[in-house]
C-alpha cells in the first residue's frame, strides 16, 4: 500500500503533489496503522473465543450440522491469529 504511494509520487509523469496532498496521504496511513491496532487485537479474540465455543458443542449438534469432532477439534486449536 505504501510503496504504490511513493512510487506514485516518484513518477515524471504524475505532477508532484503539494505539501498538502503529501501531509493528507500521511495522515490517512497512520489513521490506518491506528485503525488495524485496534481492530485486530478484537478479531484475535472473536476467534479465541469463537474457537472456544466449539469445543463444548455436543455429538448430537455436530451430527446435525454434518461435522465431526475430529473437524471441531481442528478448527478450535487453532492459533487464534490463524483464519
Amino acid at each position: 500500500m505504501r510503496q504504490d504511494c511513493i512510487d506514485t509520487f516518484g513518477t515524471k509523469t504524475a505532477p508532484l503533489p503539494s505539501w498538502g496532498a503529501w501531509i493528507n496521504e500521511g495522515l490517512r496511513m497512520v489513521r490506518a496503522d491506528i485503525r488495524q491496532l485496534v481492530v485486530t487485537p478484537r478479531l484475535w479474540h472473536q476467534r479465541w473465543h469463537h474457537r472456544q465455543q466449539l469445543k463444548q458443542i455436543s455429538n448430537e449438534t455436530l451430527i446435525d450440522v454434518g461435522l465431526s469432532r475430529t473437524q471441531i477439534n481442528n478448527e478450535a486449536h487453532k492459533p487464534f491469529w490463524k483464519t
